[in-house]
């Protein structure tokens, strides 16, 4: 039987669309791609997720540390790459020094109450309680961004350690487990804290925490583990609703070592004023 023209090109359309559907047909050719092995997924417990992170954070009592750091502030756009030394221990303890062109820029002091924030460019030192910004004011890189909290509990993580009445939420996927604790009792609850290990080796890759609404305060990133004993070579913390951000790229890392009471102790050089932060 022939087929008008007009039933004969829509017959023909008909079937040249058939090879989307699997036959191959009109010059199209199915496609092929190389098969990819996939593993077995490590199986773990809420338990056992908990146990690895806490044991890591308790593992680890000091750091000392060198490298660089950049601080960056994206709201402005202003950043500023030092060389970096560092020591710190448990409990808040910080002494770092940055260094441009082997110059030195900046020291932050800090012994778990205080800080001391020191700018030899502007012969001043910044002071305050440990949880108070510091407010650096300088006209060339956003250092302010260096909160001496925020980078001792990056270096040293804090373990989870939940208390007794504390939700804790496990979360898997192919690349890492997740773990959400929120305090309280009930039905509701707001995240406090979150902590992500890669799936395999259980070693930290991620911790988050919150406010008392939810939104999120700062945010730990880790990577680059090296050693022996692993440890992470690029440490990143920042406070994504403010837009800070400081990013470390350490060539040299040392735990457990032994360090003085007097490395965290101030050091005012005479004629540097003295500002007192009080964070209001």
């Amino acid at each position: 039987m022939t087929l008008p023209p007009r039933a004969a090109s829509i017959h023909a359309i008909v079937f040249c669309s058939l090879p989307i559907l699997g036959s191959a047909g009109c010059g199209l050719k199915p496609v092929s791609f190389p098969s990819v092995p996939v593993r077995p997924l490590r199986a773990a417990t809420l338990e056992e997720v908990v146990a690895a992170y806490d044991g890591y954070c308790k593992g680890i009592h000091s750091i000392s540390a060198s490298g660089y750091l950049d601080v960056r502030d994206y709201r402005t756009g202003r950043g500023r790459r030092l060389g970096v030394r560092l020591v710190a221990t448990r409990g808040g303890h910080l002494y770092l020094k940055g260094s441009v062109a082997v110059m030195t820029a900046l020291e932050v002091v800090a012994d778990g109450e205080r800080f001391w924030f020191q700018l030899p460019s502007k012969k001043t030192t910044w002071t305050g309680r440990s949880d108070v910004p510091p407010r650096v004011d300088d006209d060339q890189a956003p250092y302010y961004v260096l909160r001496p909290g925020d980078l001792t509990s990056a270096l040293l993580l804090e373990p989870l350690e939940p208390q007794a009445g504390d939700m804790l939420v496990l979360e898997g996927d192919r690349e890492a487990f997740s773990v959400t604790l929120s305090p309280g009792e009930g039905r509701r609850a707001v995240a406090r804290r979150r902590i992500w290990l890669e799936r395999e080796s259980l070693l930290p890759l991620r911790t988050r925490t919150y406010d008392e609404r939810g939104d999120v305060l700062n945010e730990v990133k880790l990577g680059d583990w090296e050693g022996e004993v692993k440890t992470p070579h690029r440490v990143v913390v920042s406070r994504p609703v403010q837009g800070y951000e400081a990013a470390f790229a350490l060539e040299r890392v040392q735990t457990n070592v032994s360090i003085p009471g007097r490395a965290f102790a101030p050091r005012i050089p005479e004629g540097y004023q003295v500002v007192e932060v009080d964070g209001r």
